[in-house]
């Protein structure tokens, strides 16, 4: 909110400067809902108005054209401000009007024509004269006769544009150098933010990785053939590439194989748990908690192990059936890898439940 009240006093300061940059008028009118300008022309034997020129309230002069001492002088040591006086052209030369309101304490003098026509600069002799001295229209004189006398109304004498290139030029830059601290500002403000931002979003990446010391824990292995029909023993499933023989694969605690180069950027720099089944790569190598998707055999020799105990032990319960603790040894090592297999052990298990009469000898 803050940055927006300064972009826009900004622009309206901006605007001011544009306004007066396009205006003529170098005598302005100021007071109570009024603002009104007009043009006007220096003369040339006055001393010119510069930097932001000089302010003041406007009398009428007595006589009005100033041909013979004015009646109504300023007081030395008053209060008025900058007292102008307002004459009319005609009756004698520019400098004696000047002069006679020189005389008379005003600070400045503000004359104008008698008949319509262009403005002329008003020439004369400098001799002590130290007032200025603009010259502006009849109907300029007109209006501003109406306002003479007024301390709420002030009168503006601004420079010229030639007397005032310089500062224009000087504001000009200074804008322009408030517009890049603006700018700057905004841009140091955005970019505070984002550096503020990133630590918390680092901070949450490395909480969703792993260590790459826990990840080098994990088994490996070298690739030389496919051994199991499962989906990660021919393909990775990060990369969706076929292993070549001779390529290193790391095994994760849910048994699925994957490129080391593969599964090592995804668990340290992605997520911990494995892209096939989602198990959490943290675990151990244990068997698995209970739950709903959970099959109702493992295809760890453990497991199948686990229920040829229990059916084991529910047959010699019977007192119908003989068997031959003999038919139970453990297989012999070349047929491992078929009792690991989920097919060939189902079928054997559903026999000894579903065939009562069936006899061991």
């Amino acid at each position: 909110m803050k940055m927006n009240g300064v972009v826009v006093l900004l622009l309206r300061f901006l605007c001011l400067l544009g306004v007066c940059w396009m205006t003529s008028a170098s005598v302005v009118l100021i007071g109570n809902n009024i603002t009104l300008s007009f043009d006007d022309v220096e003369a040339n034997f006055a001393p010119a108005i510069e930097g932001t020129g000089q302010c003041g309230i406007l009398y009428l002069a007595n006589p009005l054209d100033a041909c013979s001492d004015l009646s109504n002088k300023v007081e030395k040591g008053s209060n008025i401000t900058s007292p102008f006086a307002l004459v009319i052209r005609g009756g004698c030369s520019f400098d004696d009007k000047v002069r006679r309101v020189q005389k008379a304490g005003f600070e400045a003098a503000i004359v104008y024509d008698n008949d319509d026509g262009f403005l002329v600069a008003m020439a004369g002799n400098a001799a002590g004269i130290k007032i200025h001295a603009v010259f502006v229209s009849k109907a300029s004189g007109e209006i501003l006769k109406k306002y003479t006398g007024s301390p709420d109304i002030e009168l503006w004498l601004s420079p010229t544009f030639e007397n005032s290139a310089w500062s224009i030029m000087a504001i000009s830059f200074i804008s322009l150098l408030a517009i890049s601290a603006v700018l700057a500002t905004c841009f140091f403000v955005r970019r505070y933010h984002v550096r503020r931002e990133r630590p918390r979003s680092s901070r949450v990446r490395e909480f969703h990785g792993m260590s790459r010391r826990l990840v080098k824990a994990m088994p490996t292995l070298i690739f030389t053939a496919v051994l199991d029909d499962n989906s990660t023993s021919r393909t990775c499933a990060v990369c969706l590439e076929d292993y070549t023989i001779g390529e290193k694969l790391r095994i994760l605690p849910c048994h699925h194989k994957f490129h080391a180069f593969c599964i090592d950027s995804w668990l340290t720099t992605w997520r911990t748990f494995c892209p096939v089944c989602k198990r959490d790569a943290r675990t151990t190598v244990g068997d698995l908690p209970a739950s709903e998707s959970t099959p109702l055999l493992s295809t760890s020799p453990s497991s199948v192990s686990s229920v040829l105990s229990c059916v084991r032990s529910r047959i010699a319960s019977s007192s119908s059936i003989q068997i031959d603790t003999a038919a139970w040894t453990s297989p012999p090592a070349s047929h491992a890898h078929s009792l690991a297999s989920v097919p060939s052990i189902q079928p054997s298990v559903r026999s000894y439940h579903h065939s009562p009469s069936m006899s061991y000898s």
